[in-house]
């Protein structure tokens, strides 16, 4: 199951079950006030009958002015009595009562009674929110499924014209030469193995296999080759100290080159990248339009500009989580942007 799927799940049973409980507590409180309430019926009754029998164990009798109350009428929250007239009596009523201690018992018992019924009530509830909150994400589950598939699908029969369309440049080039015409195919066929391994890398997820990467090299190599996809643009690169950590080639490849290629694709004519590798940080430097809202800019789909899917910086945020890379972006608009890598909480060897 995948993260969103997890997330939806959880959201989606913990309200389910949630408005469920408080609807279980509500109907269980209110099933005490009831059966405290018939309970209480039940002591008064049985007084009534003791008040003709005074034959009742669990019951103190006494003899009390008439001022006290008024008869037939159950008094007291803790230790409930009653009054009951006596013939030929004008002062005296007789007074009739249940003792505290039993009737905090019996409440007690009551309460553990209908706390088990609670219990088992909510263990009932927790599962019919398991099954339905399943039942309710099945079919989102299997659109989502279904549309992975398609997207896979089409990735899939991309290789067949791409495989295509690079024999032929090559036997174009073999025959007529390097030239401006084949180094812009060349270019186009870039672009879209770019966007190729983005896609497989917003729908794929592998494991990190981390071998040991010298950082300011490995950056030097992909702002080289990125340089050749955009010969308009002034690409520099500097190191001020050596900088190896362990972590995975692969997916560093697709962060920095998300991050080299959106610095040249939305940069000024004959604007410029400058990378540079300083202490435990990789700096990606342009000077193209900027970011209007630098908080928003990693997430799916967002983009300020009509190019592009919105995924090249939501794929860097996925990856940079992943291998425990910070990042922070500054920019201005019309200006240029500089973003920091930040490779301080990656090991220098193997653990």
């Amino acid at each position: 199951m995948k993260r969103y799927e997890k997330e939806s799940l959880f959201k989606n049973f913990f309200v389910f079950f949630f408005l469920l409980e408080i609807l279980l507590v509500l109907l269980f409180t209110e099933l005490y006030r009831t059966e405290k309430r018939e309970y209480k019926q039940t002591l008064f009754q049985t007084m009534q009958v003791c008040s003709y029998t005074l034959a009742c164990e669990d019951f103190t009798f006494d003899f009390v002015s008439k001022e006290k109350g008024k008869p037939n009428t159950l008094y007291g929250t803790d230790e409930l009595c009653s009054y009951f007239s006596i013939p030929k009596s004008d002062k005296y009523y007789m007074k009739i009562a249940y003792p505290s201690v039993s009737f905090k018992k019996d409440m007690q018992e009551i309460i553990t009674g209908l706390l088990v019924k609670f219990i088992l009530a909510t263990l009932l509830l927790l599962g019919t929110a398991l099954f339905f909150t399943f039942y309710s994400l099945k079919p989102i589950r299997k659109a989502l499924q279904l549309n992975d598939e398609f997207v896979k699908d089409i990735l899939h029969d991309f290789n067949t014209p791409i495989t295509s369309m690079v024999l032929n440049l090559k036997m174009f080039k073999e025959e007529q030469g390097e030239n401006t015409f084949a180094k812009r195919i060349s270019h186009s066929i870039d672009t879209l193995l770019f966007l190729q391994n983005n896609l497989k890398s917003f729908l794929f997820h592998t494991p990190s296999q981390n071998s040991k990467v010298d950082i300011a090299a490995f950056a030097n190599e992909r702002m080289i080759l990125m340089s050749n996809a955009y010969p308009k643009i002034i690409f520099s690169f500097s190191q001020e100290n050596t900088l190896v950590r362990m972590t995975h080639p692969e997916l560093l490849a697709r962060i920095l080159d998300n991050l080299l290629s959106n610095a040249a694709k939305y940069n000024k004519t004959n604007g410029s990248v400058t990378v540079t590798v300083r202490k435990t940080k990789v700096y990606i430097e342009d000077t193209g339009k900027g970011i209007e809202n630098v908080e928003k800019v990693m997430h799916r789909y967002y983009k300020e500009q009509d190019r592009g899917l919105g995924l090249g910086l939501h794929i860097v945020k996925k990856f940079i989580t992943e291998l425990d890379i910070k990042i922070q972006i500054e920019s201005k608009k019309e200006v240029g942007t500089t973003i920091a890598l930040d490779f301080k909480n990656l090991p220098e060897k193997q653990v």
